[in-house]
Protein backbone atom coordinates (compact mmCIF):
# COMPACT_ATOMS: atom_id res chain seq x y z
CA UNK A 1 0.00 0.00 0.00
CA UNK A 2 1.09 3.47 -0.57
CA UNK A 3 2.67 5.74 2.22
CA UNK A 4 0.45 8.42 2.43
CA UNK A 5 1.14 11.87 4.40
CA UNK A 6 -1.03 12.80 6.67
CA UNK A 7 -1.42 9.33 8.19
CA UNK A 8 -4.77 9.85 9.37
CA UNK A 9 -7.07 11.51 7.80
CA UNK A 10 -9.89 13.29 9.46
CA UNK A 11 -11.94 14.47 6.45
CA UNK A 12 -12.34 14.63 2.44
CA UNK A 13 -13.99 18.38 3.01
CA UNK A 14 -17.18 17.02 2.51
CA UNK A 15 -15.73 15.45 -1.22
CA UNK A 16 -17.38 12.20 -1.97
CA UNK A 17 -15.10 12.68 -5.36
CA UNK A 18 -12.03 12.85 -3.00
CA UNK A 19 -12.98 9.93 -1.08
CA UNK A 20 -13.21 7.79 -4.43
CA UNK A 21 -9.28 9.10 -5.23
CA UNK A 22 -8.14 8.52 -2.16
CA UNK A 23 -9.93 4.51 -2.22
CA UNK A 24 -8.28 4.58 -5.46
CA UNK A 25 -4.88 5.74 -4.77
CA UNK A 26 -4.46 3.26 -1.31
CA UNK A 27 -4.21 0.46 -3.91
CA UNK A 28 -1.11 1.75 -5.27
CA UNK A 29 2.32 -0.35 -4.17
CA UNK A 30 3.82 0.96 -1.23
CA UNK A 31 7.04 2.69 -3.75
CA UNK A 32 4.06 5.43 -4.04
CA UNK A 33 4.08 8.54 -1.72
CA UNK A 34 1.02 10.64 -1.67
CA UNK A 35 0.17 13.86 0.50
CA UNK A 36 -3.40 14.33 0.70
CA UNK A 37 -4.55 18.05 0.65
CA UNK A 38 -1.06 19.51 1.02
CA UNK A 39 -1.25 23.17 1.60
CA UNK A 40 1.49 25.40 0.94
CA UNK A 41 2.15 29.70 1.06
CA UNK A 42 3.06 30.99 -2.01
CA UNK A 43 5.94 33.09 -3.38
CA UNK A 44 6.17 36.68 -3.79
CA UNK A 45 6.04 36.29 -7.91
CA UNK A 46 3.69 33.47 -7.38
CA UNK A 47 -0.52 34.53 -8.29
CA UNK A 48 -1.59 33.17 -5.00
CA UNK A 49 -0.51 33.78 -1.53
CA UNK A 50 -1.62 30.04 -0.71
CA UNK A 51 -3.21 27.29 -1.91
CA UNK A 52 -3.90 23.47 -1.86
CA UNK A 53 -3.64 20.03 -3.97
CA UNK A 54 -5.92 17.89 -3.52
CA UNK A 55 -3.02 15.02 -4.11
CA UNK A 56 0.45 15.25 -4.90
CA UNK A 57 1.90 11.93 -5.87
CA UNK A 58 5.86 10.91 -5.60
CA UNK A 59 7.22 8.01 -7.04
CA UNK A 60 11.30 7.20 -7.23
CA UNK A 61 11.31 6.18 -11.14
CA UNK A 62 8.49 7.88 -11.96
CA UNK A 63 8.45 11.44 -10.40
CA UNK A 64 5.86 13.73 -9.13
CA UNK A 65 2.23 14.78 -9.95
CA UNK A 66 0.05 17.69 -8.08
CA UNK A 67 -3.45 16.68 -8.98
CA UNK A 68 -6.90 18.46 -8.46
CA UNK A 69 -9.94 16.52 -7.79
CA UNK A 70 -13.48 17.94 -9.25
CA UNK A 71 -16.46 15.78 -8.37
CA UNK A 72 -20.05 16.34 -10.03
CA UNK A 73 -20.91 16.83 -13.67
CA UNK A 74 -18.29 18.71 -15.53
CA UNK A 75 -18.61 21.23 -18.61
CA UNK A 76 -16.33 23.65 -20.81
CA UNK A 77 -18.19 26.93 -22.00
CA UNK A 78 -16.69 30.38 -23.10
CA UNK A 79 -13.11 29.46 -22.07
CA UNK A 80 -14.79 28.37 -18.26
CA UNK A 81 -14.80 25.16 -16.81
CA UNK A 82 -17.84 24.55 -15.06
CA UNK A 83 -18.79 22.10 -12.04
CA UNK A 84 -22.52 21.04 -11.25
CA UNK A 85 -23.35 19.98 -8.15
CA UNK A 86 -25.05 16.59 -8.37
CA UNK A 87 -27.60 17.42 -5.59
CA UNK A 88 -28.64 21.30 -6.07
CA UNK A 89 -27.41 21.00 -9.53
CA UNK A 90 -25.89 24.18 -8.94
CA UNK A 91 -23.01 25.31 -11.36
CA UNK A 92 -19.74 27.02 -10.30
CA UNK A 93 -16.74 28.07 -12.33
CA UNK A 94 -13.38 26.04 -11.31
CA UNK A 95 -9.85 26.45 -12.72
CA UNK A 96 -9.03 22.23 -12.18
CA UNK A 97 -5.45 22.54 -13.98
CA UNK A 98 -4.64 25.99 -13.13
CA UNK A 99 -4.75 25.00 -9.49
CA UNK A 100 -2.89 22.03 -10.06
CA UNK A 101 -0.63 24.25 -11.89
CA UNK A 102 0.23 26.88 -8.88
CA UNK A 103 1.03 23.89 -6.64
CA UNK A 104 2.79 22.20 -9.45
CA UNK A 105 5.17 25.48 -9.89
CA UNK A 106 5.36 25.88 -6.41
CA UNK A 107 6.69 22.55 -5.31
CA UNK A 108 9.12 22.82 -8.16
CA UNK A 109 10.33 25.91 -7.17
CA UNK A 110 10.89 24.82 -3.69
CA UNK A 111 12.90 21.49 -4.32
CA UNK A 112 15.27 23.76 -6.43
CA UNK A 113 16.24 26.02 -3.47
CA UNK A 114 15.92 23.38 -0.75
CA UNK A 115 17.01 20.09 -2.12
CA UNK A 116 20.13 19.08 -3.11
CA UNK A 117 19.37 16.31 -5.95
CA UNK A 118 18.86 16.37 -9.49
CA UNK A 119 15.02 16.97 -9.84
CA UNK A 120 12.46 14.58 -10.78
CA UNK A 121 10.02 15.63 -13.54
CA UNK A 122 6.98 17.00 -11.85
CA UNK A 123 3.59 17.03 -13.40
CA UNK A 124 -0.13 17.88 -12.98
CA UNK A 125 -3.25 16.77 -13.63
CA UNK A 126 -6.86 17.00 -12.90
CA UNK A 127 -9.18 14.34 -11.95
CA UNK A 128 -12.81 14.33 -12.70
CA UNK A 129 -14.05 10.86 -10.79
CA UNK A 130 -18.16 11.42 -11.84
CA UNK A 131 -17.78 11.66 -15.44
CA UNK A 132 -16.40 9.43 -18.19
CA UNK A 133 -13.91 11.44 -20.51
CA UNK A 134 -14.54 10.07 -23.87
CA UNK A 135 -11.48 10.25 -26.24
CA UNK A 136 -13.80 12.19 -29.12
CA UNK A 137 -14.13 15.01 -26.49
CA UNK A 138 -12.16 17.60 -27.98
CA UNK A 139 -10.10 19.55 -24.58
CA UNK A 140 -9.00 22.99 -24.44
CA UNK A 141 -5.54 23.88 -25.32
CA UNK A 142 -4.76 23.62 -21.80
CA UNK A 143 -5.69 20.25 -21.70
CA UNK A 144 -4.58 17.01 -22.69
CA UNK A 145 -6.15 13.35 -22.58
CA UNK A 146 -3.28 12.44 -20.88
CA UNK A 147 -3.35 14.77 -17.92
CA UNK A 148 -7.44 14.13 -17.43
CA UNK A 149 -8.27 11.34 -15.02
CA UNK A 150 -12.04 9.98 -14.86
CA UNK A 151 -14.48 7.31 -13.32
CA UNK A 152 -12.66 4.75 -15.22
CA UNK A 153 -9.18 5.77 -13.78
CA UNK A 154 -10.23 4.76 -10.33
CA UNK A 155 -10.20 1.24 -11.02
CA UNK A 156 -6.70 1.12 -12.95
CA UNK A 157 -5.30 4.19 -11.31
CA UNK A 158 -1.57 2.57 -11.95
CA UNK A 159 -1.93 3.07 -15.46
CA UNK A 160 -3.83 6.68 -15.89
CA UNK A 161 -1.30 8.26 -13.59
CA UNK A 162 1.27 6.27 -15.81
CA UNK A 163 0.32 7.53 -18.54
CA UNK A 164 0.23 11.41 -16.99
CA UNK A 165 3.73 11.02 -15.52
CA UNK A 166 4.85 9.79 -19.47
CA UNK A 167 3.02 12.99 -20.98
CA UNK A 168 4.94 15.56 -18.74
CA UNK A 169 8.41 13.72 -19.60
CA UNK A 170 7.54 13.66 -23.38
CA UNK A 171 6.33 17.32 -23.21
CA UNK A 172 9.44 19.07 -20.71
CA UNK A 173 11.50 16.95 -22.88
CA UNK A 174 13.44 15.32 -19.59
CA UNK A 175 16.17 13.73 -20.02
CA UNK A 176 16.99 12.54 -16.50
CA UNK A 177 17.10 9.05 -14.80
CA UNK A 178 15.54 8.18 -11.69
CA UNK A 179 15.59 8.77 -8.36
CA UNK A 180 18.34 6.44 -5.61
CA UNK A 181 16.62 5.83 -2.67
CA UNK A 182 18.41 7.87 -0.54
CA UNK A 183 17.59 10.77 -3.01
CA UNK A 184 13.90 10.15 -3.52
CA UNK A 185 13.93 10.51 0.62
CA UNK A 186 15.26 13.59 0.70
CA UNK A 187 12.58 14.92 -1.67
CA UNK A 188 9.85 13.76 0.63
CA UNK A 189 11.49 14.94 3.95
CA UNK A 190 11.87 18.37 2.20
CA UNK A 191 8.12 18.44 1.25
CA UNK A 192 7.45 16.97 4.65
CA UNK A 193 9.33 17.63 7.02
CA UNK A 194 9.46 15.90 10.18
CA UNK A 195 10.74 17.61 13.46
CA UNK A 196 9.84 17.45 17.67
CA UNK A 197 9.75 21.15 19.08
CA UNK A 198 9.86 20.41 22.99
CA UNK A 199 9.06 23.27 25.44
CA UNK A 200 11.38 26.06 24.99
CA UNK A 201 13.19 27.39 28.25
CA UNK A 202 11.25 30.35 27.72
CA UNK A 203 8.10 29.63 27.53
CA UNK A 204 8.96 26.97 30.18
CA UNK A 205 10.23 29.93 32.85
CA UNK A 206 7.17 31.78 32.09
CA UNK A 207 5.16 29.26 33.78
CA UNK A 208 7.23 28.03 36.37
CA UNK A 209 7.87 31.80 37.17
CA UNK A 210 4.03 32.08 38.48
CA UNK A 211 3.89 28.78 40.51
CA UNK A 212 6.97 30.19 42.11
CA UNK A 213 5.57 33.09 43.08
CA UNK A 214 2.34 31.30 44.47
CA UNK A 215 4.80 28.91 46.02
CA UNK A 216 6.69 32.39 47.87
CA UNK A 217 3.62 33.49 48.79
CA UNK A 218 2.61 30.22 50.88
CA UNK A 219 5.75 30.29 51.86
CA UNK A 220 5.47 33.83 53.29
CA UNK A 221 2.82 33.01 55.92
CA UNK A 222 5.87 32.18 57.50
CA UNK A 223 6.47 36.38 58.03
CA UNK A 224 2.84 36.72 59.86
CA UNK A 225 3.90 34.47 61.63
CA UNK A 226 7.12 36.58 63.25
CA UNK A 227 5.54 39.68 63.88
CA UNK A 228 5.12 38.12 67.21
CA UNK A 229 8.67 37.28 67.23
CA UNK A 230 11.14 39.74 67.77
CA UNK A 231 13.69 37.43 67.00
CA UNK A 232 14.47 34.02 64.81
CA UNK A 233 16.69 32.27 62.56
CA UNK A 234 15.08 30.58 59.96
CA UNK A 235 17.13 27.58 58.02
CA UNK A 236 16.15 26.66 55.07
CA UNK A 237 18.01 24.80 52.08
CA UNK A 238 18.66 26.26 48.35
CA UNK A 239 15.38 27.55 46.54
CA UNK A 240 13.19 27.74 49.58
CA UNK A 241 12.78 31.71 49.21
CA UNK A 242 15.24 32.85 52.18
CA UNK A 243 16.30 36.33 50.23
CA UNK A 244 12.66 36.76 49.29
CA UNK A 245 11.35 36.41 52.75
CA UNK A 246 14.29 38.80 53.86
CA UNK A 247 13.34 41.18 51.54
CA UNK A 248 9.37 41.33 52.49
CA UNK A 249 10.27 41.48 55.97
CA UNK A 250 12.55 44.28 55.86
CA UNK A 251 10.23 45.73 54.06
CA UNK A 252 7.29 45.36 56.67
CA UNK A 253 9.81 46.32 59.00
CA UNK A 254 10.28 49.40 56.93
CA UNK A 255 6.93 50.09 56.82
CA UNK A 256 6.94 51.03 60.28
CA UNK A 257 9.23 54.03 59.70
CA UNK A 258 12.08 52.72 61.85
CA UNK A 259 15.52 52.27 59.92
CA UNK A 260 16.14 48.72 58.83
CA UNK A 261 19.48 47.02 57.85
CA UNK A 262 18.76 44.46 55.30
CA UNK A 263 23.03 42.79 55.51
CA UNK A 264 24.46 39.80 53.29
CA UNK A 265 27.48 38.48 51.83
CA UNK A 266 27.33 38.72 48.18
CA UNK A 267 28.36 41.42 46.03
CA UNK A 268 26.52 40.34 43.30
CA UNK A 269 23.36 39.81 45.48
CA UNK A 270 23.87 43.45 46.95
CA UNK A 271 24.03 45.08 43.78
CA UNK A 272 20.89 43.04 42.70
CA UNK A 273 18.69 43.90 45.56
CA UNK A 274 19.85 47.47 45.84
CA UNK A 275 18.65 47.99 41.89
CA UNK A 276 15.36 46.12 42.61
CA UNK A 277 14.43 46.77 46.23
CA UNK A 278 15.02 50.06 47.33
CA UNK A 279 13.11 51.10 49.96
CA UNK A 280 12.65 54.04 52.18
CA UNK A 281 14.21 53.54 55.46
CA UNK A 282 15.99 50.30 54.43
CA UNK A 283 20.12 50.68 53.87
CA UNK A 284 21.18 47.47 51.76
CA UNK A 285 25.04 46.28 52.92
CA UNK A 286 27.10 43.35 53.11
CA UNK A 287 30.09 42.60 55.13
CA UNK A 288 32.67 44.67 52.87
CA UNK A 289 30.17 47.51 52.55
CA UNK A 290 29.47 47.89 56.51
CA UNK A 291 32.76 48.09 57.12
CA UNK A 292 33.39 50.78 54.91
CA UNK A 293 30.14 52.99 56.71
CA UNK A 294 31.08 51.95 60.22
CA UNK A 295 35.17 52.11 60.13
CA UNK A 296 36.75 55.13 60.61
CA UNK A 297 39.41 54.24 58.30
CA UNK A 298 38.31 51.66 55.59
CA UNK A 299 40.56 52.13 52.63
CA UNK A 300 41.48 48.30 52.53
CA UNK A 301 42.30 45.85 50.08
CA UNK A 302 39.23 43.58 49.58
CA UNK A 303 40.48 40.51 51.16
CA UNK A 304 41.87 42.41 54.16
CA UNK A 305 38.60 44.92 55.39
CA UNK A 306 36.52 42.06 56.56
CA UNK A 307 38.73 40.66 58.83
CA UNK A 308 40.31 44.25 59.92
CA UNK A 309 36.45 44.94 60.47
CA UNK A 310 36.03 41.82 62.60
CA UNK A 311 38.57 42.77 65.12
CA UNK A 312 37.33 46.43 65.19
CA UNK A 313 33.70 45.77 65.92
CA UNK A 314 34.71 43.52 68.76
CA UNK A 315 37.09 46.24 70.23
CA UNK A 316 37.25 49.63 69.37
CA UNK A 317 33.52 50.13 67.70
CA UNK A 318 31.55 52.63 69.95
CA UNK A 319 28.27 50.47 70.20
CA UNK A 320 25.88 53.12 71.24
CA UNK A 321 26.65 54.54 67.64
CA UNK A 322 25.23 52.22 66.28
CA UNK A 323 21.65 53.42 64.31
CA UNK A 324 19.87 50.50 62.94
CA UNK A 325 16.57 49.24 65.07
CA UNK A 326 15.63 46.24 62.95
CA UNK A 327 18.34 43.79 61.08
CA UNK A 328 17.28 41.37 58.50
CA UNK A 329 20.45 38.65 57.61
CA UNK A 330 20.33 37.18 54.56
CA UNK A 331 23.43 33.98 53.64
CA UNK A 332 23.69 34.12 57.49
CA UNK A 333 26.02 31.08 57.11
CA UNK A 334 28.87 33.22 54.93
CA UNK A 335 28.95 36.01 58.13
CA UNK A 336 31.06 35.01 61.30
CA UNK A 337 29.76 33.75 63.98
CA UNK A 338 31.22 37.35 66.43
CA UNK A 339 29.84 39.69 64.19
CA UNK A 340 26.21 37.86 64.02
CA UNK A 341 26.24 37.97 67.95
CA UNK A 342 27.41 41.36 68.38
CA UNK A 343 24.97 42.94 66.07
CA UNK A 344 22.30 40.69 67.90
CA UNK A 345 23.18 42.70 71.37
CA UNK A 346 23.20 46.06 69.63
CA UNK A 347 19.79 45.39 68.04
CA UNK A 348 18.37 43.79 71.36
CA UNK A 349 19.72 47.34 73.41
CA UNK A 350 17.03 49.24 70.95
CA UNK A 351 14.36 46.97 71.46
CA UNK A 352 14.14 46.14 68.12
CA UNK A 353 13.97 43.00 65.57
CA UNK A 354 16.59 40.54 64.78
CA UNK A 355 16.24 37.91 61.41
CA UNK A 356 18.79 35.63 60.22
CA UNK A 357 18.16 33.64 57.02
CA UNK A 358 21.06 31.31 56.37
CA UNK A 359 21.34 27.67 54.63
CA UNK A 360 24.25 25.65 56.46
CA UNK A 361 24.57 23.73 53.69
CA UNK A 362 25.88 26.52 51.87
CA UNK A 363 28.78 27.74 54.07
CA UNK A 364 31.14 27.98 51.11
CA UNK A 365 33.06 31.04 51.91
CA UNK A 366 34.49 30.82 55.05
CA UNK A 367 35.74 27.33 56.29
CA UNK A 368 33.64 27.46 59.71
CA UNK A 369 30.97 25.55 61.15
CA UNK A 370 27.66 27.18 61.55
CA UNK A 371 27.08 26.36 65.34
CA UNK A 372 26.16 29.94 66.64
CA UNK A 373 23.02 29.70 64.19
CA UNK A 374 22.01 26.70 64.61
CA UNK A 375 21.43 27.08 68.65
CA UNK A 376 20.59 30.91 68.67
CA UNK A 377 17.36 31.93 69.27
CA UNK A 378 14.07 32.51 70.81
CA UNK A 379 12.52 31.20 67.83
CA UNK A 380 13.90 28.75 65.54
CA UNK A 381 12.39 28.55 61.90
CA UNK A 382 12.79 25.64 58.91
CA UNK A 383 11.71 26.17 55.53
CA UNK A 384 11.08 22.76 53.24
CA UNK A 385 9.50 23.27 50.24
CA UNK A 386 11.34 24.60 47.34
CA UNK A 387 10.14 27.41 45.65
CA UNK A 388 12.74 28.37 42.91
CA UNK A 389 13.74 24.99 40.88
CA UNK A 390 11.29 22.72 38.88
CA UNK A 391 11.11 19.19 40.71
CA UNK A 392 13.78 17.72 37.91
CA UNK A 393 16.44 20.61 39.02
CA UNK A 394 15.40 20.07 42.79
CA UNK A 395 15.82 16.39 42.95
CA UNK A 396 19.52 17.12 40.82
CA UNK A 397 19.87 19.41 43.69
CA UNK A 398 18.78 17.14 46.24
CA UNK A 399 21.48 14.38 45.52
CA UNK A 400 24.16 16.63 46.54
CA UNK A 401 23.43 17.01 49.92
CA UNK A 402 21.98 14.14 52.66
CA UNK A 403 20.18 16.55 54.98
CA UNK A 404 17.44 17.81 52.31
CA UNK A 405 14.09 16.25 53.34
CA UNK A 406 13.38 15.32 49.55
CA UNK A 407 9.52 14.36 50.07
CA UNK A 408 8.98 17.58 51.30
CA UNK A 409 11.70 19.89 49.69
CA UNK A 410 10.81 18.78 46.52
CA UNK A 411 7.79 20.90 44.47
CA UNK A 412 5.37 19.02 42.39
CA UNK A 413 6.23 21.35 39.42
CA UNK A 414 7.64 19.39 36.30
CA UNK A 415 9.82 21.14 33.95
CA UNK A 416 12.75 20.21 31.82
CA UNK A 417 15.28 17.49 32.64
CA UNK A 418 18.42 18.85 33.95
CA UNK A 419 21.53 17.14 31.29
CA UNK A 420 24.84 16.24 32.08
CA UNK A 421 27.59 16.10 29.81
CA UNK A 422 31.59 15.50 30.47
CA UNK A 423 35.19 16.85 28.78
CA UNK A 424 38.47 15.98 29.36
CA UNK A 425 40.39 19.62 27.86
CA UNK A 426 39.54 22.68 27.02
CA UNK A 427 38.56 22.22 23.52
CA UNK A 428 35.84 19.94 24.82
CA UNK A 429 34.36 22.39 27.34
CA UNK A 430 34.87 24.94 24.69
CA UNK A 431 32.37 23.32 22.09
CA UNK A 432 29.89 22.40 25.39
CA UNK A 433 29.46 26.51 26.30
CA UNK A 434 29.29 27.32 22.56
CA UNK A 435 26.41 24.60 21.86
CA UNK A 436 24.89 25.61 25.60
CA UNK A 437 24.20 29.19 24.53
CA UNK A 438 22.92 28.54 21.08
CA UNK A 439 20.36 26.08 22.66
CA UNK A 440 19.38 28.78 24.59
CA UNK A 441 19.54 31.53 22.31
CA UNK A 442 17.31 29.55 19.61
CA UNK A 443 14.69 29.08 22.77
CA UNK A 444 14.58 32.75 23.18
CA UNK A 445 16.30 33.39 26.23
CA UNK A 446 17.91 36.74 26.49
CA UNK A 447 21.62 37.19 27.27
CA UNK A 448 20.86 38.17 30.75
CA UNK A 449 18.80 35.55 31.42
CA UNK A 450 21.82 32.44 30.52
CA UNK A 451 24.27 32.34 33.28
CA UNK A 452 27.97 30.13 33.13
CA UNK A 453 28.97 29.45 36.72
CA UNK A 454 32.42 27.33 37.56
CA UNK A 455 32.67 25.55 40.97
CA UNK A 456 36.44 27.21 40.85
CA UNK A 457 37.42 31.00 40.04
CA UNK A 458 36.93 32.69 36.89
CA UNK A 459 40.52 33.19 36.63
CA UNK A 460 41.26 29.27 37.63
CA UNK A 461 38.86 27.92 35.35
CA UNK A 462 39.44 26.39 32.27
CA UNK A 463 37.36 28.35 30.52
CA UNK A 464 39.02 31.56 29.20
CA UNK A 465 37.00 34.86 30.19
CA UNK A 466 38.28 36.16 26.51
CA UNK A 467 36.71 33.16 24.50
CA UNK A 468 34.45 33.80 21.41
CA UNK A 469 31.04 31.75 21.96
CA UNK A 470 29.29 32.55 18.56
CA UNK A 471 29.58 36.35 18.84
CA UNK A 472 27.90 36.39 22.15
CA UNK A 473 28.69 39.00 24.32
CA UNK A 474 30.28 37.17 27.94
CA UNK A 475 30.72 39.21 31.23
CA UNK A 476 32.13 38.43 34.23
CA UNK A 477 30.41 41.33 36.01
CA UNK A 478 25.93 41.34 35.95
CA UNK A 479 25.89 43.25 32.56
CA UNK A 480 22.78 44.03 30.42
CA UNK A 481 22.54 42.09 26.90
CA UNK A 482 25.47 40.02 28.21
CA UNK A 483 25.95 36.19 29.38
CA UNK A 484 27.77 35.68 32.80
CA UNK A 485 30.31 33.66 33.39
CA UNK A 486 31.42 33.95 37.32
CA UNK A 487 32.30 31.77 40.14
CA UNK A 488 29.78 29.96 42.44
CA UNK A 489 30.40 31.70 45.46
CA UNK A 490 29.83 35.42 43.63
CA UNK A 491 26.37 34.07 42.44
CA UNK A 492 25.31 32.57 45.42
CA UNK A 493 21.92 34.34 46.51
CA UNK A 494 20.92 34.78 42.88
CA UNK A 495 19.33 32.51 40.39
CA UNK A 496 19.13 32.40 36.56
CA UNK A 497 16.56 31.21 33.64
CA UNK A 498 18.99 28.93 32.67
CA UNK A 499 22.73 27.83 34.16
CA UNK A 500 25.85 25.91 32.78
CA UNK A 501 27.57 24.53 35.79
CA UNK A 502 31.34 23.67 34.99
CA UNK A 503 34.22 22.11 36.01
CA UNK A 504 32.59 19.61 38.24
CA UNK A 505 35.29 17.44 38.75
CA UNK A 506 34.47 14.16 38.96
CA UNK A 507 37.95 13.50 41.17
CA UNK A 508 36.41 16.02 43.88
CA UNK A 509 32.38 14.86 44.22
CA UNK A 510 33.66 12.77 47.53
CA UNK A 511 34.61 16.45 48.91
CA UNK A 512 32.30 18.11 51.43
CA UNK A 513 33.42 21.15 49.83
CA UNK A 514 32.99 20.46 46.01
CA UNK A 515 29.75 19.05 46.67
CA UNK A 516 28.66 22.20 48.86
CA UNK A 517 29.91 23.93 45.69
CA UNK A 518 27.85 22.18 43.52
CA UNK A 519 24.62 22.09 45.62
CA UNK A 520 25.20 26.08 45.44
CA UNK A 521 25.40 26.05 41.93
CA UNK A 522 22.97 23.87 40.78
CA UNK A 523 20.35 25.62 42.78
CA UNK A 524 20.99 28.75 40.92
CA UNK A 525 18.66 27.27 38.03
CA UNK A 526 15.39 28.13 38.50
CA UNK A 527 13.81 26.39 34.37
CA UNK A 528 17.08 24.72 32.95
CA UNK A 529 20.21 22.84 34.34
CA UNK A 530 23.44 21.74 32.41
CA UNK A 531 26.15 20.25 34.25
CA UNK A 532 29.61 19.93 32.50
CA UNK A 533 31.57 17.25 34.54
CA UNK A 534 35.49 17.58 33.92
CA UNK A 535 36.60 14.28 33.11
CA UNK A 536 39.75 13.44 35.78
CA UNK A 537 39.08 9.76 36.28
CA UNK A 538 40.47 6.99 34.71
CA UNK A 539 37.20 4.46 33.87
CA UNK A 540 37.75 2.27 36.78
CA UNK A 541 37.63 5.08 39.37
CA UNK A 542 33.51 5.84 38.62
CA UNK A 543 32.79 3.30 40.85
CA UNK A 544 34.75 4.60 43.68
CA UNK A 545 32.72 8.17 42.87
CA UNK A 546 29.85 6.94 42.74
CA UNK A 547 29.88 4.56 46.07
CA UNK A 548 31.31 7.84 48.10
CA UNK A 549 27.81 9.46 46.62
CA UNK A 550 25.60 6.57 47.28
CA UNK A 551 27.12 4.14 49.20
CA UNK A 552 26.49 1.29 46.80
CA UNK A 553 29.56 -0.65 45.48
CA UNK A 554 29.07 -1.63 41.73
CA UNK A 555 32.11 -1.81 40.08
CA UNK A 556 31.34 -1.86 36.61
CA UNK A 557 29.72 2.00 36.74
CA UNK A 558 30.49 4.30 34.78
CA UNK A 559 29.84 7.94 33.47
CA UNK A 560 26.06 7.02 32.45
CA UNK A 561 25.88 5.81 36.29
CA UNK A 562 27.33 9.06 37.60
CA UNK A 563 24.40 11.35 35.53
CA UNK A 564 21.79 8.80 36.79
CA UNK A 565 23.31 9.38 40.75
CA UNK A 566 22.59 13.26 40.01
CA UNK A 567 19.50 12.90 37.59
CA UNK A 568 20.44 14.38 35.06
CA UNK A 569 19.64 13.29 30.99
CA UNK A 570 22.84 12.12 28.49
CA UNK A 571 23.08 15.49 26.57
Amino acid sequence: MAKFYPTIVHSFHGSEGERLVYEALSTLSNEYVIFHSYRWLGELNQRRSEGEADFVILHPKKGILSIEVKAGGISYRDGNWIQTNRNTKEEKIIDPLGQAAESQFRIQNYLRKHCKVQLPVIGRAAWFPSVAIHDKIRLPLEANQDVILDVECLTNPVKSLDRAFTYWKDNLGYRYGELSNHEFQQVVNTLMPTFDIVESVASTALVTTRNYIQMTKQQASILEFLREQPTAVIHGPAGTGKTMLAIEKAKMLAAEGKSVLYLCFNEFLLAYVKEYYATEHITFHNIRSLAEELMPESNYDISEIIPRFREYFQQDYDDTAWSYQHVVIDEGQDIPADILEHISILVDMLDGHYYVFYDKNQYIMMHQSTHWLDTYGDCRLVLYKNCRNTADIARTVGTTVDSIKKDVYINGLSGIKPVGSFYEDINELQSIVRNFVSRMMQDKLKYEDIVILTTTSVKNSMLHVDMNINSVPISIEPKKNHVLFTSVRKFKGLEAKAVLLIDVDVNKLDDELHKRLVYVGASRANTYLQLAFYDSVHDEAYSRVIQALTGENNPNSGKNELLEVFGLDPL
